[in-house]
């Protein structure tokens, strides 16, 4: 079978907005945010119809390795749709998707982050794409927004000559703590592979203290970058960094 999109090594996560992820994540237990959904516009069926069932089995492994994290939904007729140039761009825009169903716009208001399931472009060869990526049976659910930022970050950089700087998620004290507290001489213990799975055990999908959202799961590439950056000074001495503005 073809190999799924997000079975990829490459972690690249586009960004084209200046806000931060902390900044456009909505809270619906927040009055503020919840009157702001309560006025805001949820996408059209044309997308696909929400309410309605899904259909038989999992969606498309050639989308997905993780099927079982997605709704197998019946595409409205936006996602064929070809008719309107505008919505073709050859650089197109994407933010990463942040937990919940609304995203926080720069303007203040808040917009359904169903719109970007569909990726529509004009490639480098000048063929209009149009990219049905499934949406999570949980919108707050890390893996599977973590899957699709991966997804359509591909798809992109795949089709376009569009380079978007990479959005980093910074680690905080207790995810540092326990970083330092797994390494010998600066180094995992039981090796990348356990070590990197063992992190995403204890962190991923949790809200710790000084975070509005989940934390993201973490891979091997992420991981290594963060103990190299700090190994020098901090880890390799069995001390956890100090960073400025460090939560």
């Amino acid at each position: 079978p073809a190999p799924s999109q997000d079975d990829s090594d490459d972690i690249i996560i586009l960004k084209s907005t200046s806000a931060t992820r902390k900044q456009r994540t909505v809270d619906p237990n927040d009055p503020a945010d919840a009157h702001l959904i309560l006025l805001a516009v949820k996408a059209s069926s044309d997308i696909y119809d929400s309410d309605a069932e899904d259909l038989p089995g999992d969606c498309s492994k050639q989308l997905t390795s993780k099927p079982e994290l997605f709704r197998n939904v019946r595409w409205g007729p936006a996602a064929t749709d070809m008719s309107n140039e505008a919505d073709f761009p050859t650089e197109p825009e994407f933010s990463q998707f942040v937990p919940g169903r609304w995203e926080r716009l720069a303007e203040g208001s808040v917009r359904d982050q169903k719109h970007k399931l569909l990726i529509k472009m004009t490639s480098k060869d000048g063929r209009k794409l149009i990219f049905k990526n499934p949406p999570p049976k949980d919108w707050t659910d890390q893996k599977a927004l973590t899957c699709l930022n991966k997804r359509i970050s591909q798809q992109i950089r795949r089709n376009t000559d569009v380079r978007f700087r990479e959005e980093v998620e910074p680690y905080l004290r207790e995810e540092r703590v326990w970083i330092n507290e797994h390494l010998v001489s600066g180094k995992p213990g039981n090796g990348w592979k356990a070590f990197v799975a063992e992190f995403n055990v204890a962190f991923a999908g949790k809200v710790l203290e000084g975070a509005a959202a989940p934390r993201p799961l973490r891979t091997h590439s992420s991981l290594t970058k963060e103990i190299e950056r700090f190994g020098k000074d901090f880890y390799s001495k069995g001390l956890v960094p100090v960073t400025k503005g460090a939560k």
